[in-house]
């Protein structure tokens, strides 16, 4: 037996807490049909239950002012769960129950968890759980979720209610008699009137209805049928209750709602405030002063820390995948097949997988930091460099999360609600380095950036790394000024965020997500960068008979030693490579890319890191593979140290090009999903392209020679 339970709770309630206790790596995410808002599913078993779990979207209320709000509400009352555990933080109790009212207007069975209770005995808040559970008329579970505490109990809730069928619909007599008795005519009308209401509750579509709630009004008018006899009817009743009670009934249900909680925690719960250890370090973290050097601090940090320790991992991956090439070929004749396996394939695929370490490092660190409740301080102190940009610290949640991907940064950027400052960070997006373009620097830098330390602690690789991640964030600062300047005129929106307590971290959580992150690099390795890898080797393989400038099968036997055997047999692979149709397109755009000091291969690889910014590694090794410049045991960052095209200049400068140029295939279909228009796409291309080779010029040119002599 299968049934469907639903998780709803304010963004920091400790929902995905919850929902990762619950289910642990059984879990799908995916986007709710039609829109960019992430669905999370997981499944467990309770005592022969099979038991599936909705992640409903973070949300303040059931209004219709976002969608995360309206698919809220939809997934209630549309798939049914048979229960809704509404997730409270304990410690902002008056906050956290304006949904809870929502919910119990809209009449579906309710398990209320009180999430934090250790956060809410530090701030001095005494819960009376049993009497809270009396007065709301629905069971209530304190929990530590974050310490696994409560967890059982609430299974064996979920369980009791669903095998025992108890009611647990919260009865709405919380509100003044004057406005129940005029929602209950609207509730009468609609009932009488309407044709279809699609399993929405008429009580709720009523309540809605006087708030003004523009979606419920387009669905009674469209697809319930309710003519203009409705909207008079409507209007009386809102007349009504305006001589009644003294105001319109959308700002008269808000106060309401919070008179009601209000009187309901007043008779269970004692308040006896005092600072608390968050508070405590928020005057150090968050200080005028501090917190940008703590930032900046905790950031280079984390860059250090992704350099110096998946070395050790990253030469066991590469080690393991040049023993693989070389076995595999043993045992394959040498033609086609061969070079398909070992040049196309494995050195392909190889090339990308070496950097999981890390990638699984960065967002280990990352997920640390959210853990603990320090991101969203980081907004806070990020606001006052993003003020003078027209932005403001609600765009900085959106740009670190597009440092994992570009994707759920942009998709991020719902939150904020004026229209110009989330285009302004949509453009600004694409400069930020996501994790696929990590695997480019690491490579080059390993190539032509010694290990040496720095004031005797900070790792040179790292410290370049970091500036290179700088750069991008420059340049989206300088995107977001000149479009602000010229384009996007007009006053900024204030910053309002809310800071969760600190937590001690979850790791359990931490390292699902490093795991569901893996899953997803290894599943693009085996899928997108295997057929792209193909399609590159194809590319550069065929024609298989081109015409050569020399006969170098003559050459080759006419050849006195090895060595001069080996020369020959390179110059051949290379010609053969120039030759491929790869190669005929290089040659094409190279008079594009040579002021940059790129020649045609980089051009080819460049090209091919449109369809996902690591192939661009896979490219090269398939290049390097295939056009030998060097003996066939080199590792490709040696084949890459040797080639006369690269020093640290064209290195640091074809870094460069990945982080500015346009973003991967992937991402323009999102962009245009956000924005609502094909315009903004266009525009990102032709300015992030822009962008790219002239800063990359200027390096090359001018100031890389100078700074790296």
């Amino acid at each position: 037996m299968e049934i469907k339970i639903a998780l709803a709770g304010n963004p920091n309630s400790g929902k995905s807490t919850i929902f990762n206790a619950l289910t642990g790596a059984k879990q799908k995410v995916g986007n709710y049909p039609g829109v960019t808002v992430e669905r999370k599913e997981g499944f467990f078993k309770l005592n022969g239950l099979k038991v599936r779990v909705i992640d409903l979207p973070g949300t303040y209320s059931l209004s219709y002012y976002s969608p995360e709000e309206m698919i809220a509400r939809r997934v209630i009352v549309e798939e049914k769960p048979e229960v809704v555990i509404n997730i409270i933080d304990a410690s902002n109790l008056e906050r956290n129950f304006y949904l809870t009212m929502q919910l119990f207007e809209l009449g579906v069975p309710i398990i209320i968890v009180l999430n934090m209770m250790d956060d809410a005995n530090k701030k001095g808040i005494k819960i009376n759980v049993d009497k809270l559970s009396q007065k709301l008329g629905v069971p209530v579970i304190p929990m530590i979720a974050h310490k696994g505490k409560g967890l059982e109990n609430l299974k064996k809730t979920i369980e009791k209610v669903i095998k025992d069928h108890l009611d647990t619909l919260p009865k709405n007599s919380f509100y003044p008699e004057e406005l129940l008795a005029e929602v209950k005519k609207v509730e009468s009308f609609i009932v009488q009137k309407a044709q279809n209401l699609s399993g929405y509750p008429p009580k709720w579509l009523a309540i809605k209805a006087l708030e003004g709630d523009e979606e419920v009004l387009s669905f009674l008018k469209k697809k319930a049928k309710l003519n203009d006899d409705f909207l008079t009817f409507l209007s009386e009743v809102k007349k009504r209750l305006s001589e009644k009670l003294g105001d319109d009934p959308e700002p008269l249900l808000a106060e309401i709602r919070y008179q009601t909680i209000q009187k309901i925690l007043f008779d269970t719960v004692e308040w006896n405030f005092r600072k608390t250890l968050t508070d405590r370090i928020d005057s150090i973290v968050c200080h005028r002063f501090f917190g940008l050097p703590i930032f900046i601090l905790i950031m280079t940090i984390v860059f250090q820390a992704v350099y110096n320790w998946s070395t050790p991992f990253m030469d066991i991956i590469d080690n393991f995948f040049t023993w693989l090439g070389e076995y595999i070929g043993n045992f394959l004749n040498e033609g086609l097949l061969k070079s398909l396996i070992v040049d196309g394939i494995i050195s392909g695929v190889g090339g990308v997988l070496v950097f999981l370490p890390q990638i699984l490092i960065l967002f280990f660190l990352i997920s640390l930091l959210e853990d603990t409740g320090y991101m969203p301080r980081a907004a806070f102190v990020v606001d006052r460099l993003l003020k003078p940009l027209g932005l403001n610290g609600k765009s900085f949640v959106p740009l670190l999360s597009s440092f994992a991907c570009n994707i759920p940064g942009i998709m991020a950027t719902r939150t904020i609600e004026n229209h110009k400052q989330r285009l302004l960070t949509i453009l600004a997006i694409p400069f930020i380095s996501c994790s696929a373009r990590l695997p480019v620097y690491t490579l080059l830098i390993a190539a032509f950036i010694p290990q040496k330390k720095i004031w005797g602690f900070l790792n040179l690789q790292g410290l370049v790394l970091l500036s290179i991640y700088l750069t991008g964030i420059l340049i989206a600062a300088l995107t977001v000024f000149f479009f602000r300047t010229f384009i996007f005129r007009g006053k900024s929106s204030p910053f309002l965020m809310e800071l969760p307590p600190y937590r001690f971290p979850t790791f359990k959580n931490i390292f699902l997500q490093m795991w569901n992150r893996s899953v997803l690099y290894i599943r693009k390795a085996g899928t997108l960068i295997l057929a792209i890898s193909i399609i590159m080797w194809t590319l550069f393989t065929f024609p298989t008979n081109p015409k050569l400038s020399k006969d170098y099968q003559t050459l080759k036997l006419q050849a006195k030693d090895e060595k001069i055997l080996n020369q020959i047999e390179n110059e051949e692979a290379a010609e053969r490579l120039a030759k491929s149709y790869a190669g005929r397109f290089g040659h094409l755009i190279e008079p594009i890319l040579k002021p940059l000091g790129f020649d045609w291969r980089l051009g080819i690889a460049l090209t091919s890191a449109f369809a996902a910014k690591e192939v661009l590694v896979a490219t090269l090794g398939q290049i390097y593979a295939l056009g030998e410049v060097t003996d066939d045991n080199s590792s490709l960052v040696e084949k890459i140290r040797k080639d006369p095209i690269f020093n640290p200049v064209t290195a640091t400068g074809l870094m460069l090009f990945s982080l500015l140029m346009m973003p991967c295939m992937a991402t323009l279909p999102v962009i245009r999903l956000e924005t609502g228009s094909f315009r903004w796409p266009i525009v990102v291309v032709v300015w992030t392209l822009s962008m790219a080779w002239l800063i990359t010029f200027f390096w090359v040119r001018f100031l890389g020679p100078l700074v790296l002599g």
